[in-house]
């Protein structure tokens, strides 16, 4: 049951590390279409007398064309490859910036019951610290008349 257990991990491990790979690879193929565009957009806007322009533009538009099918054919195989939300990175983003928030506040909890662990356990426990407290307080005040409160 564990070899099984190992054995599953370690394929969900290789597919998630495969489905991050394919996910980083869209998000820079849709900047580069991004960049390409704005490219397009800059030389049609240049007033020149360059006869190589409308080929570069074409360069450029083929460019963005084929960054552009590529991204579609890696989308297409992410879904084809039955992904599950939970294993997509800005899932895991997500839950990772929760588990940190969960964190802190386990953190700040901990510090919170600190103050309490010097404590007794049981109310009659607290009610004896506190009776010799009184009598330390007393056996001082004897000691320092100047510093009693009364």
């Amino acid at each position: 049951s564990s070899g099984i257990n190992a054995e599953y991990g370690d394929k969900m491990q290789k597919q998630g590390a495969e489905i991050k790979a394919l996910s980083e690879k869209i998000e820079e193929l849709d900047l580069t279409i991004t960049k390409l565009k704005l490219e397009c957009e800059e030389a049609k806007n240049i007033r020149s007398d360059d006869k190589d322009l409308p080929v570069e533009i074409e360069a450029a538009k083929a460019q963005a064309q084929y960054y552009h099918d590529n991204t579609k054919e890696f989308k297409k195989l992410l879904s084809a490859s039955g992904i599950k939300k939970e294993y997509t990175h800005e899932h895991l983003q997500k839950m990772s910036e929760k588990v940190t928030v969960l964190a802190s506040e386990i953190e700040a909890t901990k510090t919170r019951i600190a103050e309490f662990k010097e404590l007794p356990p049981s109310i009659p426990l607290a009610r004896e610290k506190i009776r010799q407290l009184q009598i330390e307080i007393e056996a001082v005040e004897q000691q320092f008349p100047e510093l009693a409160c009364n």
